[in-house]
């Protein structure tokens, strides 16, 4: 389920089904590394697209959480909300190591995509994928 009005006015009644929340946390600077965050925030559209298309009514995407230093503390409080709300399995998704209290984390690799040939890209944005879809597994395992 994507975060809009439709999938959003169903969440309620489907909680029970809909169990795992997905927090992609991505980083905006525009003085530093604005290159390479772009590529990181590209990257991890393809990947929460593929990976919604294959979790479709068992998982929920947030939107996109831009960080500016590190500063995570907005992710932290919005998943104990999302736990509150009834998910048992908030995941952040990110691309830079985060250090985020009592939510599950999978990091994505970076993967420069501005250089890669479209059906190269392709390929390496739905390994990526199958990996975050393989620890997803593994949460809702434990």
């Amino acid at each position: 389920m994507l975060y809009n009005y439709q999938d959003l006015s169903l969440i309620q009644d489907e909680i029970e089904f809909v169990d795992t929340a997905i927090i992609p946390v991505i980083d905006i600077d525009i003085t530093n590394r604005r290159q390479e965050n772009a590529n990181n925030i590209e990257l991890m559209q393809h990947v929460i697209y593929l990976l919604e298309k294959q979790l479709k009514g068992r998982l929920l995407i947030t939107p996109l959480f831009s960080v500016i230093n590190n500063d995570v503390s907005h992710v932290s409080d919005y998943g104990a909300q999302l736990k509150e709300f009834g998910f048992k399995h908030v995941v952040v998704l990110t691309v830079n190591p985060r250090d985020i209290n009592d939510l599950e984390l999978i990091k994505l690799n970076s993967i420069p995509l501005e250089t890669m040939e479209p059906d190269v890209m392709q390929s390496l944005v739905k390994d990526e994928m199958t990996n975050v879809l393989k620890q997803i597994i593994q949460f809702w395992n434990q």
